[in-house]
């Protein structure tokens, strides 16, 4: 078992309910508006999070299971009112239900460390199979994609091993889905 496989377990027995998007509320114009800082992720489960960061100059995503959100550091000495995107409608269907994770799809490079929940990039496949793909490396923080996208960004990253290292790519299943 690889070591990051540790970090997955502790999602085997949970289920996402939504993926969240950090931000805050500009109340500068005439009508309110959301501002996503993406630099973190949450994937809302049955109880707690898993949450996802932007690490390493934005080349790694670090994975932690955490009890509650917490606003970015972006945020600390502003007035700006923090508050969670609901993106669950996206990539989930609705919002209102939940789902296991039947598949974890992960790419590590010289940069990633494992035993520590830190990958390069991560693609979380959901019973019904539904998939939301997180790549760190994105100029506003985790980019998230759907179906496909794990696919196209390994054909588009291939030339990435002469900067960061070779790709190795890996795969974690929950040992027993019920």
């Amino acid at each position: 078992m690889h070591e990051i496989h540790s970090v997955f377990e502790l999602l085997a027995r949970r289920k996402v309910r939504d993926v969240q998007v950090p931000g805050f509320v500009d109340r500068d114009e005439a009508v309110p508006r959301f501002t996503p800082l993406a630099d973190s992720v949450y994937l809302a489960l049955d109880e707690g999070y898993f949450r996802l960061d932007s690490v390493g100059n934005h080349g790694q995503l670090a994975m932690s299971l955490v009890t509650g959100t917490e606003p970015s550091p972006a945020l600390q000495g502003e007035d700006e009112e923090f508050t969670l995107a609901s993106c669950g409608d996206s990539f989930l269907a609705d919002s209102h239900s939940e789902y296991r994770i039947t598949r974890i799809r992960y790419a590590l490079n010289n940069e990633s460390v494992p035993g520590s929940g830190k990958v390069r990039c991560a693609e979380f496949e959901f019973e019904n199979h539904f998939v939301v793909f997180a790549d760190p490396m994105y100029h506003f923080g985790i980019r998230l994609e759907g179906v496909g996208a794990y696919d196209r960004w390994v054909n588009d990253s291939r030339d990435e091993s002469a900067t960061f290292g070779p790709t190795r790519e890996g795969v974690w299943v929950p040992t027993k889905i019920t």
